[in-house]
């Protein structure tokens, strides 16, 4: 009998409706706060004042402070690290605006006819002549975005702002709104590429070799204030059913389908989980991030508890592969926080990164039980990729080192959903161990189409590993996951 292991990533739970990226992330902006903060009070009143918990590691009058919450001056460092880190991605998608406004289209009109006709309509032109390729272009040194004056969905909204005449002022407004927003962050992505690549080679021709030179680079930088901090706040602000007209709605869904797609929110907890460990001197950022954890809980609980779990999906399939007598699953791990995973599959299942039922104390950083009897502020344990210290924990430390045991002791290892990204370093380094040093068989479930060398490359590249000869890929219809069009794809496992 053959012994597998699994690790699941966020894309395992997409079919069941799970969000997941950056709609995630904009949902979690949009989600009241409240009752997290009350959370917070009703920890803090259970607090003994006298303990040396309260005396040594919180600061005086602790129990009459305010108790804050991220507010929308957080968006300049979620947008900074949004276009640090995906500007070749904003670049790309942009560069592909139609294939973003595919599903708002569908969202806002019936059907392709209706909103070719409609079009037609409001600008008394033929759809096919609405283009702007041959009206507009950038600088020389932003070209490379270009191709989104090609697009012929972005040539109808900024036809549609430069001909139509809207009844109502405020849309009006808000449609403008979100078309310079659009701008702004492609702006700002191109704007980071080159002040990148200034600061890392500011001259063609160098034959001085002066120290200083080396810094001469870092003085060009983008202002993040005006490179997609409208957009986001447009987004937190205004809601899809609130507006009235067919275009503006169309253009909003579509702003909406930019930032699901590239927003960044792992920043925001990175930069601020160490004010777990200082509340005596940072009492302020220490509520905030507690605060946040517990909105990110209770959003992912209310999300669950709304996923069918009768949707066919991943998760249905492990079901089927317990109950085939030629394999054994020895272990399973995710990357999501989300219990979900456990109503559909009977196993002992590991939570690699935390879960909505594991809390930690960060002044004894350990796990420990959510009850009524605590006397220290606990938070879930939700931590991102580089909140590292948790892992020092004993409690995550077994987990992480059970869960290497019993992927080695697997004959083969399966990955679903999840994309080795540099930020999941400590679960790439198990798999780089597990490949380099014992030779382990991993397969990959994905719906990337391209070919396998080009994703051996990538794989490579992504987990530096010597060898891809044991890596395979098998390559699923998303809609049914089913292999080279009608074979369920454990069936490829051999």
């Amino acid at each position: 009998m053959k012994k597998i292991g699994f690790l699941f990533g966020a894309g395992a739970e997409i079919s069941y409706g799970m969000p997941s990226g950056g709609k995630f992330a904009l949902d979690i902006f949009r989600h009241s706060t409240q009752d997290s903060k009350n959370t917070l009070r009703d920890m803090r009143s259970k607090i003994d004042t006298s303990s040396a918990y309260a005396t040594n590691w919180l600061p005086e009058d602790f129990e009459s402070k305010s108790i804050s919450s991220f507010g929308q001056r957080v968006f300049d460092s979620i947008i900074k690290s949004t276009i640090g880190n995906n500007r070749n991605v904003i670049i790309r998608k942009l560069g592909d605006f139609d294939h973003l406004a595919e599903s708002a289209i569908s969202k806002v009109y019936d059907d392709d006819n209706h909103y070719i006709h409609t079009v037609e309509t409001d600008l008394d032109k033929s759809f096919s002549d609405i283009n702007i390729s041959q009206k507009l272009s950038y600088n020389a040194i932003f070209h490379e975005g270009d191709t989104l004056f090609k697009s012929r969905s972005f040539s109808i909204l900024l036809t549609y702002y430069e001909k139509y005449a809207f009844d109502n002022e405020d849309e009006k407004l808000l449609f403008k709104n979100i078309i310079v927003s659009i701008f702004q962050l492609q702006l700002g992505a191109l704007s980071e590429n080159v002040s990148r690549n200034i600061e890392e080679s500011l001259f063609i021709k160098n034959n001085l070799h002066l120290d200083f030179f080396d810094d001469l680079g870092g003085t060009i930088n983008v202002n993040y204030d005006m490179a997609g901090i409208s957009g986001l706040k447009i987004l937190a602000e205004k809601d899809f059913s609130s507006i009235n007209h067919h275009i503006v709605k169309l253009a909003y869904a579509i702003l909406e389908n930019i930032y699901s797609d590239i927003l960044d929110y792992k920043s925001l907890i990175d930069s601020n989980w160490h004010y777990l460990y200082n509340p005596k001197n940072e009492w302020a950022k220490f509520s905030k991030i507690v605060v946040f954890l517990y909105t990110v809980h209770d959003y992912i609980l209310k999300q669950a508890a709304d996923l069918d779990e009768n949707n066919d999906g991943y998760y249905n399939d492990i079901k089927e592969i317990q109950e085939d007598d030629n394999f054994e699953i020895t272990t399973i791990g995710t990357t999501n926080y989300s219990p979900f995973i456990s109503k559909i599959i009977n196993h002992d299942i590991k939570f690699l990164n935390g879960g909505t039922s594991i809390y930690y104390d960060p002044y004894l950083n350990s796990i420990v039980e959510n009850d009524d009897e605590s006397n220290h502020f606990i938070v879930p344990l939700l931590f991102t990729q580089s909140g590292t210290k948790p892992m020092t924990s004993i409690d995550m430390s077994e987990k992480y080192v059970d869960f290497y045991h019993e992927l080695l002791d697997s004959d083969v290892v399966v990955v679903i959903g999840f994309g080795f990204n540099s930020d999941d370093e400590h679960i790439n380094g198990i798999f780089r161990q597990l490949i380099n040093k014992h030779d382990k068989t991993i397969y990959i479930v994905d719906t990337d189409t391209s070919s396998e060398m080009n994703k051996k490359n990538k794989i490579q590249t992504k987990l530096k590993i010597e060898t891809t000869t044991n890596i395979n890929f098998i390559t699923i219809n998303p809609e049914d996951r089913k292999s080279d069009g009608d074979e369920m794809w454990y069936k490829k496992i051999k």
